[in-house]
């Protein structure tokens, strides 16, 4: 598979939203609708899905067709953890 797989792509689209080190900013929401080229391949007898910008905004014929991801990432209160007794 020629190209890389989608996780690689989609942690890289979610890091581009990070602030930069230092600005004292802070991401606490971000929607991101994303053009994606998605293949599916097999690497070593297991399934291996790829995922990368589309090559062309024009209708080939013979590339992916083009899906568009919506992610939606935005913080959340941790859970609160209540102490328990061990051997109770």
């Amino acid at each position: 598979m020629a190209r890389p797989e989608l996780h690689h792509t989609l942690t890289a689209a979610v890091e581009a939203v990070s602030p930069p080190a230092g600005t004292g900013l802070v991401v606490t929401d971000v929607d991101l609708d994303l053009p994606l080229e998605i293949v599916v391949g097999e690497r070593a007898g297991r399934p291996v899905v790829g995922g990368t910008a589309p090559h062309s905004r024009w209708k080939t014929g013979f590339l992916p067709e083009v899906q568009l991801a919506h992610l939606r990432i935005a913080l959340v209160d941790p859970p609160s953890v209540t102490p328990t007794r061990h051997g109770r």
